[in-house]
Order: structure tokens, then C-alpha cells, then sequence
């Protein structure tokens, strides 16, 4: 099951990429917006998070939503009296949240996970590279969906390379459950 989590976030991962390319135009610092591919199947609800630096705004951090699938293995009885089972599949919907933070965090330090300043939980990291940044992701049932649902303000606190100072990336979460919606919709 966990190989096949992996699998479905590499996936995801490589989705990312790929919506990295497109234009943010429509996608702001104030209110999370959805972005679909050409098929319109394939959608992702995405926030930026961005500084005013020599008068020009410059993106530091990018928070994406995703549906993404895993497949469970189950038992299943087919006999009772014999006491037989037989092992099945089942394809389960989860909800994977990203976010690609500034090089130069420091990556022996998860990131936290917080919903107006309630810690949730800590983000894994998944990659650095010049073109993402550091690329982070945690699975977030349905009690966190309320809750960004719910919330005014998302943040992650990171640490700093070499420094005993955190980075805390803000996302207001306006919109969010209107995002969201697209995203389940489809």
C-alpha cells in the first residue's frame, strides 16, 4: 500500500511539473483559484504566496490541492463456514496538498502544518531543484478539509538553512472551498 502511495504521489509530483509551465495569471496571493488541464479532467486548486522585492512582486512559496487515488488491498469472505477469503483491490480518492518553498530551507526540519495557528501536522519533502524550489506534501483527510474549509489563514513555518530563524509562508485561504469544490466535482 505504501509503494502504491509513492507511486500516486510521484504522480502527482509530476502533474505539478507539468501545471508549473502554465501561466499563474489567474492564480493570486489573496484567493485560490483552480487550474485544469486541456481534458479538463485532470485540476488542481493552487494559492501563491508572494513579497514586494525592488517593486515588483516575486512568488516565495505555492500551495496546490489534488486529488489524487491509492489502491488498498482487502480481505474478503466469500465462505464463511470454510472460513475463505479472497484478497481484492479497492481504489480509495485522497487528498494530497503541496507546497514549494524557497531553496535554502533547511531540510532536516519538516515543515509545519498550520490552519489559524493550530499545528496540523508536518510536511514531507519530496524534491529540491533550481526550477520547484523544495517541493512538500502531506495527505489530508476530511476533519483538515474542514478545517481549511473553515479557516481564515493556512500557514507553513520552515526552517532556514544554516539559521536559527523560521520562514513563515502565509496563504489566505479565501476561496478555498469554492476551489475545492471544482476539484471533487470532476
Amino acid at each position: 500500500m505504501i509503494i502504491k502511495i509513492f507511486k500516486n504521489i510521484f504522480f502527482v509530483s509530476s502533474f505539478l511539473l507539468y501545471f508549473s509551465t502554465y501561466s499563474l495569471s489567474e492564480i493570486t496571493s489573496k484567493e485560490w483559484g483552480t487550474r485544469c488541464l486541456e481534458d479538463k479532467k485532470t485540476c488542481i486548486a493552487m494559492i501563491i504566496s508572494e513579497i514586494k522585492k525592488n517593486d515588483k512582486m516575486q512568488t516565495i512559496a505555492t500551495a496546490y490541492v489534488r486529488i489524487g487515488s491509492t489502491t488498498q488491498k482487502k480481505m474478503d469472505l466469500i465462505d464463511k463456514d470454510d472460513q475463505t477469503y479472497k484478497l481484492s483491490e479497492e481504489s480509495k480518492n485522497i487528498t494530497i496538498l503541496f507546497v514549494k518553498l524557497p531553496l535554502n530551507v533547511d531540510l532536516m526540519k519538516k515543515p509545519a502544518f498550520v490552519i489559524d495557528n493550530e499545528r496540523i501536522g508536518d510536511l514531507n519533502f519530496t524534491h529540491c531543484n533550481q526550477k520547484d524550489g523544495c517541493v512538500t506534501n502531506i495527505i489530508v483527510n476530511n476533519d483538515i478539509i474542514d478545517l481549511l474549509r473553515k479557516g481564515k489563514i493556512m500557514s507553513v513555518v520552515a526552517g532556514i538553512y544554516r539559521n536559527n530563524n523560521n520562514l513563515k509562508v502565509e496563504f489566505p485561504l479565501k476561496n478555498f472551498t469554492k476551489s475545492y469544490a471544482k476539484l471533487i466535482k470532476e
